[in-house]
């Protein structure tokens, strides 16, 4: 497609005209039939997407299938689960369409199943390498995938028209570089793609070959490109879309370590491709398609890790950020503001990511976040000003099932909080009155070569005090809780020196610890006109000598 070298060149400053000549590009071929040969950026005159509403739920390729069995599933499942997800409260529901291969019958990648004999043994060699305990979930979700297929359902087609029906927000999600199962010879989740990549030493760091990350594919180089760029042109010629979602998040890393900035520009032209399509797309389905990037939680670490987000906002390339961490922890203190003001006159919109993992200390114990801590994360992102909350790994499961599985939260919230949390999570207003949870945890992603920055454990450096020794940490709470219980736990580490004579200061003022059961777990009961706006201080010092290590801090804000 051509390009006039305004476009190529566009900046914030030129946003609007674009915007206003998109529109009339619409417009012109609704009237005449024809298709203008120029793309241009899709219209957003407001903070908001225009037609995007939130919460924003973002479904893996895999968890509708691992629930649901051959025998049964069908199209009309799939409308029930659509259904299910917007009466909980969903208002855009972002559909994933793969992990390195796809999960319905594609025309340009593999499928899921590729290579599968539903009627052949557990050692087939597509199978031969999972763990033992991997084998019967795998198998079902192949059986099912391939079995809603055969019956001529593309579950991305069929899902968006029920959200259509309900009103519901309709996306989809491509995955930029998945690499489950990239340690096993083989396995269903390896596409032939990347088995060749690897074969020819061509994967992201084959001179280490340690992790994950080593093991991505290379997005500097132009197949790689091409690869997925086939991908998501098959998303917008065959889906009645209301937006698209580059992935950036899985996994993260997409370039030979000291390549990032480089190569950071090879993907900024290839989203200029992928702008155009998506304009293309705009005038077959008569509305707007908009374009949407998942990216690191920081926008400095984004671009070190060469996802450069505010420069395409800047260029008007897409309309939607989603800033957010990877997976071991949900962040508390994600820099909404400081996304905000970088964005300002750019017409884009951040989404505030919330991963359903909860763990404070790097490699330490880990939960799924209770239905109060999530609306502690989501309260702190909507006071700084974020435009939507995003949920992932948020699923519900069924309803009555029994499934040991993490994001099967319907059994361990229980439907009714799942659903009023998701229902609360359109406005700052509406889920003030929620009971909620506030904590210290860290951000899981860093780009390469970057140090090392968290806050927990807490201990004694002697440097943010010179005396008394002691530590200070900062925990954005959002407004200040009027008339609210307010409680302060702070858990200490084995060999805290008497933890109950520790000075513990909330905004300068000193509180005194309850009795604790454990010996290590301390609460402390805040005046709600002792807390501030935004955000509180909590300092720790103890006299000369006195040896802390904090593991868990959190502050606990009753219900309204």
């Amino acid at each position: 497609m051509f390009y006039p070298p305004l476009l190529l060149n566009s900046s914030s400053s030129r946003r609007n005209l674009l915007h206003h000549l998109a529109w009339l590009r619409v417009f012109i071929f609704a009237v005449l039939g024809g298709v203008l040969n120029f793309a241009f950026a899709e219209p957003t005159n407001t903070v908001l997407v225009p037609g995007l509403v939130g919460p924003i739920f973002n479904q893996d390729s895999t968890d509708f299938f691992f629930e649901r069995s051959r025998e049964e599933i069908s199209g009309e499942l799939v409308d029930a689960y659509i259904d299910q997800l917007a009466q909980d409260g969903v208002r855009t529901f972002i559909s994933c369409v793969n992990a390195m291969r796809t999960n319905y019958a594609s025309r340009v990648w593999e499928s899921d199943w590729t290579g599968y004999d539903e009627a052949g043994p557990d050692n087939q060699p597509i199978l031969r390498y999972l763990a033992p305990g991997a084998i019967v979930p795998t198998r079902r979700r192949l059986d099912s995938a391939k079995r809603l297929a055969d019956l001529g359902v593309n579950f991305h087609q069929r899902a968006l028209a029920r959200c259509r029906h309900l009103g519901v927000g309709a996306w989809v999600s491509v995955r930029m570089n998945d690499v489950h199962d990239c340690t096993l010879e083989d396995s269903p989740l390896l596409s032939s793609f990347f088995k060749a990549q690897r074969a020819a030493g061509q994967l992201r760091a084959p001179h280490r070959n340690a992790s994950w990350p080593d093991r991505a594919l290379d997005w500097e180089r132009p197949e790689v490109q091409e690869h997925y760029f086939k991908l998501v042109c098959e998303q917008l010629e065959t889906l009645d879309l209301d937006g698209l979602e580059l992935d950036w998040m899985r996994f993260v890393y997409h370039f030979r370590p000291g390549h990032e900035l480089a190569g950071g520009r090879s993907i900024t032209a290839w989203l200029q491709r992928v702008r155009a399509e998506c304009d293309r797309a705009a005038v077959r389905l008569g509305h707007p398609v908009r374009l949407s990037v998942r990216v690191p939680s920081r926008p400095e670490t984004a671009r070190r890790c060469g996802l450069d987000a505010v420069a395409w906002a800047q260029a008007g390339l897409i309309d939607l950020i989603v800033a957010t961490p990877f997976w071991a922890t949900a962040e508390f203190d994600l820099p909404t503001l400081e996304w905000k003001r970088l964005l300002a006159g750019t017409g884009v919109s951040i989404a505030g990511g919330l991963e359903i993992r909860y763990q404070p200390v790097p490699n330490g114990k880990a939960t799924t976040m209770t239905p109060e801590l999530a609306a502690g994360a989501a309260m702190a992102l909507l006071h700084q000003g974020a435009d939507y909350v995003y949920l992932f790994n948020y699923f519900p499961g069924r309803p009555g099932s029994n499934k040991v599985w993490s994001g099967d939260l319907y059994r361990t919230w229980g439907a009714e909080r799942y659903r009023a949390f998701v229902q609360a999570l359109s406005t700052s207003k509406k889920l003030e009155p929620l009971a909620r949870t506030h904590a210290v945890t860290y951000r899981d992603i860093r780009a390469p070569g970057d140090p090392t920055e968290f806050t927990l454990p807490g201990t004694d450096p002697r440097k943010d005090m010179p005396w008394p020794a002691g530590c200070a940490i900062r925990l954005p709470t959002g407004p200040q809780p009027v008339g609210r219980t307010v409680k302060l736990m702070i858990e200490f580490a084995p060999g805290t020196t008497a933890p109950e004579k520790l000075n513990v200061y909330v905004n300068s003022l000193k509180f005194t610890a309850q009795p604790s059961p454990t010996g290590l777990e301390y609460s402390y009961v805040i005046p709600s006109t002792a807390m501030q706006d935004e955000a509180q201080v909590i300092e720790i010092t103890g006299d000369q000598g006195a040896l802390f290590s904090v593991l868990r801090l959190e502050i606990a804000i009753a219900a309204q």
